[in-house]
């Protein structure tokens, strides 16, 4: 293996090293903020909540382990 092959895949290795970190972080602050950003929409504008009511869960999960 020549010099130039060694320092090639040493310049990729370090380079994931140093950006996949990066990514991480940054992934992760951006979902923070969408989250905080959408509470605080929600906590400002008031709107109803989007979530199944626990007994239409039921039911679905229901139907759907009986096969029905």
């Amino acid at each position: 293996m020549s010099f130039k092959h060694v320092v090639f895949y040493a310049g990729c290795a370090a380079t994931w090293l140093v950006l996949l970190p990066m990514f991480v972080a940054a992934c992760g602050v951006a979902l923070l903020t969408y989250a905080v950003f959408g509470e605080l929409g929600e906590l400002l504008v008031g709107g109803a909540k989007k979530t199944l009511d626990n007994s239409t869960a039921r039911e679905i999960a229901r139907r759907m382990c009986l096969g029905n």
